[in-house]
């Protein structure tokens, strides 16, 4: 049996005066999966996050979660959600545990259910020795795992994650990955917005790429990647330092050259075309090749493809 849709987004538009934040946002997360919701600053991520929590009003355009209009019905709607957003904003001089007690209450929970579920929730994200520490004395890593753990403490059957592992260190990010995961086996449906392009690409079942409030791809990860795959690209290491600009005169089938770990990432035009004439530019300028190989497009590389500009990083053939 196909899976239902936990949200569902059509026609969605926001302007704001002149500025056109959503234009025509289409696109729909199925129970049960994560669904990584991609874009610059600037893109409309975090108007669409409103607009789906009830927040804000939509301009034109239908949207409804677990079946139920935003709009129409905005309190059942977040009594199915939990939000969390990009800065945790739990009262820093509370406990842990009477932080989830009195978010508890005031989704109506009984004294005794909110107590097991604080209980429960302090133990799943790891946090039961902490659970008499004010919010405030936590780690950074620590008070996002309570900040998620809170909204999960009515239930809800969608959770939205905003920049969940931002400033994070590698283990703490590593580790809140992990429960994500682990929340979303449990049957929660994740919707993630992120600008670790790595973590968007490790954890989700599917993407959307919004530009400019547009929605310029989305699909599953490889769905994405094979989109950009005639780009080509070649990772190169020379035995001494070269001028970008010499090898985009020296090879017209390579089209942008970019920096990456000690080597160049070389978008070319023709891979046969392009390594004759890399080789050709090696020999005239008396540098050895150390090394070169394909590079496989990763979705950072097809985000970066659908952003005006792309990287700054690139230099574009003179």
């Amino acid at each position: 049996m196909a899976a239902t849709p936990a949200i569902v987004v059509s026609g969605l538009s926001k302007n704001f005066g002149s500025l056109k934040a959503l234009r025509e946002v289409n696109f729909s997360v199925l129970r049960g999966e994560i669904f990584a919701y991609l874009g610059p600053n600037g893109a409309g991520k975090s108007t669409t996050i409103r607009i789906l929590a009830g927040l804000l009003k939509r301009d034109a355009g239908e949207v409804s979660i677990c079946g139920a209009d935003v709009a129409q019905n905005p309190v059942l709607v977040k009594e199915r959600i939990g939000v969390v957003p990009d800065e945790s904003n739990l009262y820093p001089e509370l406990t842990c545990r009477r932080n989830l007690e009195y978010l508890g209450e005031l989704y109506g929970l009984r004294r005794r259910v909110r107590a097991g579920k604080a209980a429960e929730l302090l133990s799943c994200f790891d946090l039961a020795d902490r659970e008499n520490t004010p919010f405030g004395a936590l780690s950074r890593g620590l008070k996002r795992r309570l900040t998620i753990a809170a909204a999960l403490v009515h239930d809800p059957e969608v959770i939205f994650l905003d920049e969940p592992t931002s400033g994070l260190d590698v283990a703490s990010a590593r580790a809140l990955r992990e429960l994500i995961r682990t929340i979303n086996r449990q049957g929660t449906t994740v919707f993630l917005t992120t600008h670790n392009l790595y973590e968007a690409e490790d954890l989700s079942h599917r993407v959307l790429i919004l530009i400019k409030g547009r929605v310029a791809a989305q699909g599953t990860p490889r769905e994405i990647r094979q989109r950009v795959q005639g780009l080509n690209l070649l990772a190169v290491t020379f035995s001494q330092e070269i001028e970008p600009t010499h090898l985009l005169r020296a090879c017209p089938a390579v089209l942008k050259v970019s920096p990456q770990n000690g080597s160049w990432c070389l978008e070319v035009a023709e891979a046969h075309a392009a390594l004759e004439q890399i080789l050709a530019f090696a020999g005239k300028a008396d540098l050895r090749l150390k090394e070169i190989n394909t590079v496989v497009a990763s979705l950072e590389d097809a985000f970066l493809s659908f952003v005006e500009g792309r990287s700054q990083d690139s230099e574009a053939r003179p």
